[in-house]
Order: structure tokens, then sequence, then C-alpha cells
């Protein structure tokens, strides 16, 4: 089922706290999360990959969905592996195999049931492979403005290859993120402020060595992901995905564009009939940051009509 989403004006939103993170153990990797709210668990999984000096991603990024989700769910949103908060992993494990691996122990180490994955981005390719290799951990699946996984080209080397700030500044991090976005003022101070938290964190700049001054990046971790996507496709070609599917797509994402977001719909619903595509006009890169409260609508009846004890 595919819809078309005319996203209302977006109200100035005020920064939303995260709840006070907590540490688990998720085999020998330290590993930071947040949670609110009690029920059937919602995952959240963000994009971006360890190593990148003009911008970093963690947990923060979900901050304006945790708190109103957690009226119905148990919301839970993690730092993933070499990210935010949680540990690096070791020389051979700069890959994005092992961001999926961490991502499923993380959901064991937290004894859930089987989950509705949320992935955006790079973390939107980390929860489908997850699902498809771990399909037992998850109940449903959403994937946001991921050009990683669509199965096409994404552009993001175009539109964000030359930042014309130094790496590890303010001033670079501010631009990446509004020119992934469609309606600028979505990227506010406290945004930038936990993305210089992570950017400054001594074992971020310890990542930042190994993939680029040590060139892990080229030598590992993008072969190794042009690897695990082909493999990806062809398990989606073959409808090994078995589980309810919603993709939500920023119409106006420079960096994945909304017919890559079709291109991944129409691979998945040829043999998934639980499957349904929304596009939210008016929105880049961060549908769920530009437009919080259409996105969580979204999300919340989603989970609802593929929960547990819902009719399939």
């Amino acid at each position: 089922m595919a819809e078309s989403t005319m996203a209302a004006p977006r109200p100035a939103t005020a920064d939303v706290p995260l709840p006070e993170g907590r540490w688990i153990d998720v085999g020998g990797i330290r590993t930071r999360y947040h949670e609110a709210g009690a029920g059937e668990p919602i995952v959240f999984v963000y994009g971006g990959n360890f190593g990148t000096p003009d911008s970093a991603s963690s947990a923060y990024t979900w901050n304006l969905n945790l708190a109103p989700l957690a009226a119905r769910f148990r919301a839970i949103a993690f730092d993933k592996l070499g990210q935010g908060h949680t540990d690096n992993p070791g020389n051979d494990d700069y890959t994005m195999q092992a961001v999926v691996d961490h991502a499923a122990a993380f959901i064991e180490a937290m004894k859930l049931p089987p989950v509705h994955l949320v992935g955006h981005s790079r973390g939107g390719f980390a929860a489908m492979r997850l699902a498809l290799q771990k399909q037992h951990l998850v109940r449903t699946l959403t994937i946001v403005n991921s050009g990683t996984l669509m199965p096409r080209v994404g552009t993001n080397e175009v539109v964000l290859g030359r930042p014309p700030f130094p790496s590890y500044t303010r001033e670079c991090a501010r631009w990446v993120y509004e020119n992934y976005s469609f309606d600028r003022a979505i990227v506010t101070e406290a945004w930038i402020d936990a993305v210089m938290e992570t950017l400054n964190l001594p074992k971020y700049r310890e990542s930042v060595r190994k993939m680029v001054d040590e060139r892990m990046n080229f030598t590992k971790f993008v072969p190794s992901l042009a690897r695990d996507k082909r493999e990806t496709l062809g398990w989606l070609r073959e409808g090994r995905l078995q589980r309810p599917v919603q993709i939500v797509w920023g119409s106006d994402d420079r960096t994945a564009t909304l017919d890559g977001g079709f291109d991944l719909f129409a691979m998945i619903a040829a043999h998934e009939r639980r499957a349904r595509i929304h596009a939210i006009n008016a929105s880049g890169h961060f549908p769920f940051r530009e437009h919080p409260a259409r996105f969580n609508a979204l999300l919340a009846g989603f989970a609802a009509r593929f929960g547990e004890g819902a009719a399939a």
C-alpha cells in the first residue's frame, strides 16, 4: 500500500532531552542506551557510521520520538557500535556486519521480545539486514530514507562531499545537517551540541584515525558494505523477508531520492503483502525530525496494526 502524505506546516519544536543514558554489556562492548515507557518494544537504529570527522550520530537523533511513543510503547534508542558513547570495535570489526551483529546482540542482551525495529539511513540498512538474518528478533520493520539500502546509488558524496568548513567544527556539522534537511531551522543548537559531544570523545577521534588516516574506510568498510548490499538486495528479491514492513521517506531528500524509496518498496512488496510506503512532503533526510508528530503517528499506528495479538 502506497501513500503520499502532505505534511502539515511544522510548528516550532522545543528541544527535548532524552531520558538519562544507561549502560549494558553487549558481548564485551559497553553500550549506552536510552529508554522510556512500557509495552511492546520499539528499537531505533540511527544512521551514519563510525569515523566521520565532519559529523557524528548518536541516539540523540531520536529525541523527538522517544517520549511521545513512550505513552504506548517501550521506546529504546541505543548508541551503535563505535558511535555515540558505545565502545569502538576491534580492528577486524570496522564493518557494517559488525554493526548489525552488535544491534542484534543488544536486543538479545536486553532480553526483549520481538521488537518493532526502526532504522534510518545506514541504520535502515543495518535494521533490514538484522531482520533478514535474525527474523525471530523482529516483529515489524520500519525503514526511513535509507540510501544505503535502496537499489540505487545514493548521492551523499555529491551533496555533502565538500563541506566549506574544517572538520570537527560546529560550522561543519551544522552545514552537513542543514544540507540533509528541507527545513534548515530543524538543525538546533541542542542537536549540534550532541554531535559535538560525540566528535570530541577520544574514542571517536580514534575511530576517525582508523577510518581516515589508516584508510579502513576504503580498505575494509566500503568494500564489505558493497558485498553486503548485493547480498541483502538478493535476499529481498528472493522474498526471504517475512515481516510487516513500512517505508517512510522524506520526498525532498537530495541524498536518497524518493524514486529509490519506491524502488525498494516495489522489491519488498513483490513478496510481502504487509508492505506499505509513506512519502512525507516538504521533508528531507530526517522526516522524523522535520515532522515528528506525523512520523510518530505513522509508527504507532503501524506497530499497533501488526503488534502482538493483532490480526495479520
